[in-house]
């Protein structure tokens, strides 16, 4: 057991000082997944800017050491659980193999790690056309997400209608250490504020958006990007700060204007009470 602690902790500090996120298949129907995106085009969490971790404390880096270390976002919504797109743990890697970073604004240096002893990705999930994108993830007993920095963000509660939080174009903020516009996958976490748009004009422009999903407007070089799948969409909602969605998918070129990023609507009732079945929340 001690030799199995010891090789996570040493292939977590080989990607942290050296690792870039290994990219896996590529998806059919014209959906990627946003840590698949083409990185020649894509900005960082385009035209955004700086996000210190003190006003983003949910903010988590997702490590998949079978995979090469950081792949995704995530989001604490308890001391025990977080929230990431199901996409990001598809690939049937052991629990132990991954892990969290909260309470830092750089992937790579300080922060808290948080070590996973279970996930589960939502059982109607589609590895094709990215439906129900959406996992829970569990942290040991022995490592709750508490202390400096690390802050329990709230989740829309059920929508029994066709939409509520979700429908509301006013801005919402997307934070993560999406790919920029080099190609590299930024240290410090970044920020971007975008409305969201129309149901039905997302679908006239991606086809099959269903009720699960909800769309941020993407403008001319402002957009999310590679390294930001699994990623908090977030809005104040009656004066408290609220997770709406998580970071799914959008088109090859980041930041065309044209295609808007996808999220996976957590108010759906398909979704949120899937949530309180598996975690109690």
């Amino acid at each position: 057991m001690r030799k199995l602690v010891l090789f996570v902790v040493l292939a977590l500090i080989l990607e942290l000082t050296y690792g870039a996120p290994r990219l896996g298949p590529s998806r059919l129907g014209g959906r990627t997944p946003q840590y698949l995106r083409d990185r020649t085009r894509s900005g960082r969490i385009l035209g955004g800017e700086p996000a210190p971790i003190e006003q983003f404390p949910h903010m988590l880096a997702l490590f998949d050491l079978s995979m090469g270390g950081f792949i995704c976002g995530a989001s604490v919504i308890h001391a025990q659980w977080s929230l990431s797109a199901a996409h990001c743990l598809e690939f049937g890697t052991p629990a132990m193999l991954i892990n969290l970073l909260g309470a830092t604004t750089d992937r790579t240096y300080g922060g808290t790690l948080f070590f996973t002893d279970f996930y589960t990705l939502h059982p109607q999930y589609d590895p094709v056309w990215l439906d129900f994108d959406i996992a829970l993830i569990r942290v040991a007993n022995e490592s709750p997400m508490i202390g400096l920095n690390v802050a329990v963000v709230p989740i829309s509660p059920v929508c029994n209608q066709r939409c509520c939080q979700a429908c509301d174009p006013d801005p919402a903020t997307v934070t993560g250490w999406g790919v920029n516009e080099n190609g590299i996958v930024p240290t410090h976490l970044q920020q971007l504020t975008l409305p969201i748009m129309n149901i039905d004009e997302c679908d006239s422009i991606w086809s099959d958006i269903f009720d699960h999903f909800f769309c941020v407007k993407s403008e001319a070089g402002r957009d999310s990007c590679s390294g930001d799948s699994g990623s908090p969409l977030v809005r104040d909602v009656n004066g408290q700060r609220t997770q709406l969605g998580v970071v799914s998918f959008g088109s090859t070129t980041c930041g065309d204007g044209i295609f808007p990023s996808v999220n996976t609507r957590i108010e759906f009732p398909g979704i949120r009470n899937w949530i309180t079945q598996v975690s109690g929340l």
